[in-house]
């Protein structure tokens, strides 16, 4: 069984149509504890058109348990429960080169850290996996400043962005096919940039 965050984000969607047709997919529930599962995919997250100085305390506080708390906590009970945990969690490369929604990046930041430095058991596996601009997904096309988007596609060493389906597979391979070595690292979906 596939347990996961973010049940109805774009890259959940492109992952369901890669899984074998055995897989059980179940949406990991917004409080409360994650469900028992052989892997998981922490994929929810909240990012806002403002600054954090537009913010209000309430928005700044959701913003840091969704990209933060929650995810640290899941895993946290996870990890304690089952010594073969798989678990992906979807950062952003906003942890690593900042973001106008800071609240965000600020958050984003901590998990890549949590991810980085969680001691495991030899059978566990935390694996992040830091995406750029997603063009397909929810964050991107719900953005009020599309030419400042379409500016930032045109200068990308790539001329576009990522895709979901993209994403989707990296965290197939994590999951699926890598043996479980590949662990306690961030990997950055950037397009070299």
């Amino acid at each position: 069984m596939l347990a996961v965050t973010g049940y109805r984000s774009q890259i959940v969607a492109e992952l369901r149509g890669l899984l074998p047709t055995w897989e059980i997919v179940e949406r990991i529930p917004d409080a409360g504890l994650a469900p028992a599962a052989e892997r998981y995919l922490l994929c929810a997250g909240v990012l806002r058109p403002k600054r954090l100085s537009e913010q209000t305390s309430a928005e700044i506080n959701e913003s840091l348990y969704v990209n933060l708390i929650r995810p640290i906590e899941l895993c946290e009970d996870i990890l304690s429960h089952n010594e073969a945990a798989r678990i992906v969690v979807i950062g952003s490369e906003s942890g690593y080169t900042g973001s106008f929604d800071e609240a965000y990046a600020a958050a984003k930041a901590g998990l890549h850290k949590y991810i980085e430095t969680r001691k495991l058991k030899p059978g566990q596996q935390l694996v992040g996996i830091a995406p750029s601009i997603i063009a397909d997904c929810g964050m991107t096309m719900r953005r009020l400043d599309q030419e400042n988007l379409e500016a930032r596609r045109l200068s990308h060493p790539k001329r576009r962005f990522l895709k979901a389906v993209e994403v989707a597979k990296l965290v197939h391979f994590v999951l699926y096919e890598d043996a479980g070595y590949l662990s306690g690292q961030v990997i950055r979906l950037n397009g070299g940039v």
